[in-house]
């Protein structure tokens, strides 16, 4: 029992090790996404010493390339993670994303900066893509959930990191703050083992058993050989197919995994993520709180990394169902209270002041319960449902969708706003959190501690019953 236990131990220590290192960079998305908070209203100021001024306009390319970017990012990823590896396309997309800060750093007009953003939009898209790929093949089915929440996790990191540095530094200084984390991840991450399933895919084998061993460690190789076979199998199976675009659309097992991973993205998308992380200052403004802006975002990420560690906890021992479905669930509740109050405030006209902490807890906690099942899981899961000769362009076209939503909703927050009142924004984020439970109970499967094999064919089985080909 004790050598069990320790052998169990080293395995999930090995395991942790990779993801740990690999989601790093994520911390380097984070640190994109949260550079323009801090950043931006210094580039406006006309007194600040910033190395160059931006107009509103400008402003607005500057935090929009970034996504603009993606997209082409998510397709060049698709492209190449099945010719050239998991391990080195995402090595590779370290590359746009240093042009990135090299750019921002030597920048003393906005056109520069416009393309620092695009090039490093480029990189985000493809880590986006490789990076749920490349976790969800190397872990355990036992522990794939808690190391796919990595993903969220450190990306929230990465904000954080930006968010509490930025104030307080000069521009300069926070480029080379952010700078370093492409190297460390580049130093890390190159010791790390490339996936056995694409080592296998390349009809390696013998690299493939030397990746699985390191990533396992099991006492016994009988364990090890038998492990291998499975994926072995998974793989084989996979590649009897062609891997075409289409054939996401041509078994009933891919048309599932599209309609669970898009509808998850809509789901989160119209719960108003991105719009609500685009103007969270000047929604906690609406508060009117004794707090500044800054510092409610600076405790906003602190307890978005603690709903990170929460899920990272919950989601191999309670299963994904659960959490997006009681995540989704508590979201809706928590804006349907912001759209509440916003009403209260801005249609009935009370004075709403003495009660403004009432809108910063609801927009905290929105943050806090997303993150902690229906954020990660919509991205870990595009790793676990897709069989291996689709997955590229499966989880690309996710986040191209994704990222379309996002931009769509964004804009219409702001036209609906204007036009309707905020509030009618917040009504409808809410309502999409609450069709959105009905969704994920009728549509959503549990993954819970299954093998890829199983999980496809559950995806492919016909009224219910599991396909022959599944393992036990």
């Amino acid at each position: 029992m004790p050598s069990r236990i320790f052998y169990k131990s080293s395995q999930a220590s090995s395991q942790i090790l990779v993801a740990l290192t690999a989601t790093i960079s994520m911390i380097i998305l984070g640190t994109n996404i949260g550079w323009t908070s801090p950043i931006i209203p210094n580039l406006l100021n006309s007194s600040s010493d910033s190395p160059l001024q931006l107009s509103s306009a400008n402003a607005a390319w500057v935090t929009s390339f970034l996504m603009l970017g993606s997209l082409p990012g998510c397709i060049i990823a698709s492209l190449i993670v099945d010719r050239i590896g998991r391990k080195i396309s995402l090595l590779l997309t370290n590359i746009p994303l240093m042009i990135g800060w090299i750019l921002i750093l030597i920048s003393h007009e906005p056109h520069t900066l416009f393309i620092a953003r695009f090039i490093s939009g480029i990189g985000m898209g493809s880590v986006y893509t490789l990076c749920p790929i490349y976790i969800g093949e190397i872990a355990d089915k036992n522990i794939r959930g808690t190391l796919g929440s990595f993903l969220k996790l450190m990306m929230h990191f990465g904000e954080l990191y930006s968010h509490a540095i930025g104030p307080y530094v000069s521009y300069t200084i926070m480029g080379y703050c952010c700078a370093i984390i492409p190297i460390i991840f580049f130093i890390t991450f190159i010791w790390m083992p490339e996936s056995p399933y694409y080592l296998l895919v390349k009809n390696r084998k013998n690299d493939a058993l030397n990746s699985l061993r390191f990533l396992r460690h099991y006492g016994d190789d009988n364990k090890l050989f038998e492990e291998l076979e499975q994926i072995n199998e998974t793989v084989i199976q996979d590649l009897s197919n062609k891997r075409k675009f289409w054939y996401l659309f041509r078994t009933s097992g891919n048309k599932k995994a599209v309609i669970i991973c898009f509808g998850l993205q809509l789901i989160l998308q119209f719960s108003g993520l991105a719009a609500i992380e685009s103007y969270t200052q000047k929604i906690m403004d609406e508060a009117e709180t004794q707090l500044s802006a800054s510092i409610e975002v600076i405790i906003l990420n602190i307890f978005q990394i603690i709903a990170g560690i929460f899920s990272a906890i919950l989601v191999d021992k309670i299963g994904r169902r659960p959490l997006l479905i009681n995540t989704t669930f508590l979201a809706g509740c928590s804006l349907l209270i912001s759209s509440i109050f916003f009403y209260l405030k801005n249609q009935l006209k009370l004075d709403m002041k003495p009660y403004g902490y009432i809108l910063v807890i609801s927009i905290i906690f929105y943050e806090f319960i997303i993150s902690v099942g229906l954020n990660p899981l919509t991205y870990m899961m595009l790793g676990e449902l897709f069989s291996t000769d689709i997955k590229g362009f499966a989880v690309c076209s996710a986040n191209i969708w994704g990222g379309l939503v996002a931009f769509s909703v964004t804009k219409l927050f702001q036209v609906i706003s204007d036009s309707s009142g905020v509030e009618i924004s917040f009504l409808w984020f809410s309502m999409s959190c609450f069709i959105g439970v009905v969704f994920i109970i009728y549509c959503v499967p549990e993954t819970k501690g299954k093998t890829f094999a199983e999980i496809q064919g559950e995806l492919n089985s016909i009224n219910g019953e599991k396909s022959i080909n599944s393992k036990s």
